[in-house]
């Protein structure tokens, strides 16, 4: 996309310079007239109106009129039907429009009422979005994830099972563990869901009755036989099977359950005590591990509220609402507040109750480990071992700073721009002398106020994200660039080409003096191969130099003063790391506020987003900035939004 001055010589008539002397004369409209079908398509016609000249203006000087660059045509159709069809390019372009990386920096940039209506045609034409019945997306049956299993069974059961050591690590996608699609179930991990549910059960459930003296004091037995040992009576006997088991089946698999379900289960528990020498308690345990080991169990079943048939996208049921609230904020089962709640047909009237009495809750922890967790790599950074001064203590308090520092903006209700940017972090003693700050002592990780002027403050700069982002002997401005690109800013540039050159094989172009990074970098960047990616990311990577591999502050590298201006691919000019975060906390707040709004509603959805969600996204960032970047109006706003209240209608 460029200016229209684009790629024209003194004197030298384009095509494009043709086109626009017809339309000014008028000699052009009466032929595009009589081009036109008399049914033409409504988008089309649009298009045609308020889109077309934008784009002439603006973008057709690289993207059109016989040139792709970057292999991408924007005029180009075979009709009309084929240019609304095309729709990964169109949400290419909104993407990078939106972004300010097209036009590029420098070009001339259509005003903010022409941006307004490329965005709502390609929105509501292009990507046919209906924003007053917008489409939730694809759900794929999820399975629970080890974190999600491990708080199920302790909650459920009142037993800790180590997930980590009994079962396979999760497969991620789009950086997280919960995602539906790779949540896949291979035979040997069945296998280890039945050993587990055994071996559960058998912690979690005594195999016969206490004695009498003890049957009332044996907190372990109550939780599982409420009314104590069972009845003599037969048919006493069943009901109370009956009792437990359908307690226990409503709260494993989340929802109420149907009688049938219930009678298979205590045919199960029959079947083992009514044999001889067998106890009550016995039946009641296999029956229970047959619970553990059911998909209903394992998966996180979904059903629609009663709608007309004839809506196409329902709500889900409250029991299913009531799951993936619990399974967002705690990583665990609904407790039983929610279930009543569900029960009644009344937790939607109060979701933001509950979702301020869940942040509360210690459970909410979760949200920081397995969310920020990935997000942030907070969980990365004890395998990194990038030097043998950077011990295991060391690093387990670096990802204790960057979980308290969320948590706290969460629970706090502060503005998440502070994750860019603050005078406070968290710290121990270990930590501050790492850093440098004094003052501090203790192993209790606490609030500290930061000295007026210090780098410190925000995600980008605290040790967990500046070690992950580092290589085994230096820093990696590409890592740490690629990062800002991705997961703050949203804007990832493409996959690296085959054969890339490794940078340090530009060092052997220096044989004065040892090179720094930067040196290599901009040597590294000379490669037409490098240029267009490494343009986008070195200088956000070149702005954390004065941050060693682990996460120390540094003037100099190989007695150099560190260079750590740059500029944005966006236009604007830093001198130091400061100075980048400021840019990101103003001039760039919106894509700070996209991109976490775009990694949190796939967390909280379990799912990679596309086209459909653009405008889900888009009220949610308007939100948040109406609303000062309050982490409430994140999270209010994915909780109430379509897709994670709704669900396709399966055909």
């Amino acid at each position: 996309m460029t200016s229209s001055g684009r790629n024209s010589r003194p004197g030298h008539v384009t095509l494009r310079g043709i086109a626009r002397l017809l339309i000014a004369w008028g000699w052009l409209a009466p032929i595009l007239a009589t081009a036109r079908s008399a049914d033409e398509l409504p988008a089309a016609a649009r298009f045609r109106e308020k889109v077309q000249p934008i784009l002439d203006t603006y973008c057709y000087g690289c993207h059109g009129y016989g040139t792709s660059e970057g292999g991408r045509t924007l005029d180009a159709f075979a009709s009309d039907e084929a240019m609304l069809a095309d729709r990964a390019l169109w949400w290419a372009v909104l993407k990078n429009v939106r972004a300010g990386v097209m036009p590029p920096a420098g070009e001339e940039r259509p005003n903010d009422d022409q941006r307004r209506q490329l965005f709502d045609w390609i929105k509501f034409d292009a990507l046919g979005i209906d924003p007053a019945n917008p489409d939730p997306g694809r759900v794929t049956l999820r399975r629970l994830n080890r974190s999600e299993y491990r708080n199920t069974i302790r909650d459920l059961m009142g037993v800790d099972f180590n997930t980590s050591d009994e079962f396979p690590a999760d497969d991620s996608g789009y950086g997280f563990d919960n995602i539906g699609d790779v949540l896949t179930v291979s035979p040997l991990l069945m296998e280890k869901y039945l050993e587990a549910a055994e071996r559960i059960v058998d912690d979690a459930v005594p195999q016969k009755p206490p004695h009498p003296k003890d049957s009332f004091r044996n907190k372990k037995y109550r939780r599982v036989f409420p009314k104590g040992p069972a009845p003599d009576n037969a048919a006493e006997r069943e009901a109370y099977a009956r009792e437990i088991l359908a307690a226990f089946a409503r709260r494993t698999y989340r929802r109420p359950v149907d009688e049938q379900m219930v009678e298979r289960l205590v045919e199960i528990a029959k079947a083992t005590y009514a044999a001889p020498g067998e106890s009550f308690e016995a039946g009641i345990a296999d029956a229970m591990t047959a619970v553990l080991a059911s998909p209903r169990f394992l998966f996180r079943v979904e059903e629609l509220a009663a709608a007309s048939p004839e809506e196409k996208f329902p709500l889900i049921d409250e029991h299913a609402l009531a799951s993936r609230l619990s399974y967002f904020l705690w990583s665990s089962m609904p407790d039983d507040e929610l279930f009543e709640l569900a029960d009644r047909g009344e937790l939607r009237a109060n979701l933001q109750a509950q979702i301020e009495r869940m942040l509360k809750h210690r459970r909410s922890g979760e949200l920081a480990g397995n969310f920020a967790g990935q997000w942030l790599r907070s969980r990365d950074v004890e395998r990194f071992e990038v030097d043998l001064r950077f011990g295991h203590d060391l690093a387990e308090s670096m990802s204790r700073e960057t979980e308290a520092y969320f948590e706290h903006i969460v629970r706090e209700d502060r503005s998440v721009l502070e994750l860019i940017d603050s005078n406070y972090t968290f710290l121990d003693a270990r930590l501050a002398e790492h850093y440098g700050i004094e003052g501090v002592k203790g192993r209790r990780m606490r609030r500290v106020e930061l000295p007026e002027g210090n780098p410190r403050g925000g995600v980008l700069t605290q040790g967990t994200l500046l070690v992950v982002t580092s290589n085994p002997t230096r820093t990696s401005p590409v890592k740490r660039g690629l990062f800002i690109l991705d997961d703050i800013l949203g804007t990832p540039p493409p996959p690296p080409p085959k054969n890339v050159p490794l940078l340090e094989d530009a060092a052997k172009s220096i044989d004065d003096h040892k090179p720094t990074v930067r040196e290599l970098q901009e040597l590294h960047r000379k490669d037409p191969l490098c240029h267009s990616c490494h343009a986008r990311m070195d200088p956000l990577g070149l702005a954390l130099e004065n941050f060693d591999m682990l996460g120390k502050w540094r003037e100099k590298e190989h007695d150099q003063p560190i260079d750590p201006s740059g500029a944005l691919l966006t236009g604007e000019h830093f001198d130091d790391v400061r100075q980048l975060k400021s840019i990101l906390k103003t001039e760039r707040r919106l894509d700070v506020y996209r991109c976490l709004t775009e990694k949190l509603l796939t967390y909280a959805l379990g799912r990679g987003l596309d086209y459909h969600d653009e405008h889900t996204v888009d009220q949610i960032v308007e939100r948040l900035d109406c609303e000062q970047g309050k982490f409430s109006a994140l999270l209010t706003g994915i909780v109430e939004s379509a897709p994670f209240q709704r669900q396709r209608r399966d055909p």
